[in-house]
């Protein structure tokens, strides 16, 4: 009755981060939706890296904005939006491109993304363009994409046509946020030089779910073959750039 447009079969909750408030939409009965806004926005689970590198990323943020550009997120594996609309939240000025090719979670990233500065792409992420194959883990937050044609057939775009996209004049790569079920072993194979262009890489690892597939693998690889800095928080890993004597900053950062 207190929102007569939504359908029974969604509700809204409204959600908050520093100054921003959210009504996210999502399915009623769905436990995976309810647990991508409990990690977002009560766990804050994104909410990293803090600390010294924590200063550093808000550094190199602001650093962005006073030279007249915009901060470049992107978000592979945006889900309903949960997500998004904390990045949004934490980096208000930023402009995010969100990933997601589940069609029905598509439908609600849509809905919850009205309004802000984002661009929306419903494909997959993967090495190259081309089309690959959906199918479910298990609920509304285990969509994997594979090439052996078992599900429905998606686009998929790569990390290289998404910054192509997007002029070197006005946005500058910021943070990349990795969370795509597995997919990231093809992900991280070949040249993964351009995932150095963001200081900040957020990514949720799943050799949990896919024992012996070493799913995780080549995106480690990639990170201590860049030199770059590791942190936790939750389940999700910060692969953080290796910038300007970031030792001899600590305590520049630390006043």
């Amino acid at each position: 009755m207190a929102h007569p447009g939504i359908p029974n079969d969604l509700k809204i909750s409204k959600v908050a981060y520093r100054d921003r408030q959210f009504s996210i939409v999502h399915r009623r009965w769905s436990a995976s939706d309810a647990l991508a806004i409990k990690q977002c926005f009560e766990q804050l689970q994104y909410d990293m890296p803090t600390g010294v590198h924590g200063k550093l990323i808000e550094r190199i943020y602001r650093d962005i904005l006073d030279a007249g550009q915009k901060p470049l997120i992107i978000d592979c594996g945006a889900n309903i939006g949960a997500s998004v609309t904390w990045f949004a939240s934490r980096y208000p000025a930023a402009h995010i491109v969100a990933i997601e090719p589940a069609p029905d979670n598509f439908a609600l990233l849509d809905k919850n993304c009205a309004g802000l500065d984002v661009d929306l792409r419903k494909a997959g992420i993967g090495p190259q363009d081309g089309v690959a194959y959906l199918q479910t883990t298990g609920g509304e937050m285990g969509y994997r994409t594979n090439t052996d044609q078992n599900g429905i057939q998606i686009d998929m775009v790569s990390l290289d046509t998404l910054l192509a996209s997007k002029p070197q004049s006005q946005y500058v790569p910021f943070l990349l946020k990795i969370d795509i079920e597995g997919a990231e072993k093809t992900l991280f194979c070949g040249d993964t030089s351009i995932f150095n262009q963001f200081p900040l890489i957020i990514f949720e690892p799943h050799d949990w779910m896919l024992p012996g597939q070493l799913t995780s693998q080549e995106f480690f690889r990639f990170h201590v073959a860049a030199g770059r800095e590791f942190c936790m928080n939750h389940e999700n890993i910060a692969s953080i750039t290796r910038h300007s004597s970031l030792l001899g900053m600590t305590q520049d950062l630390k006043n």
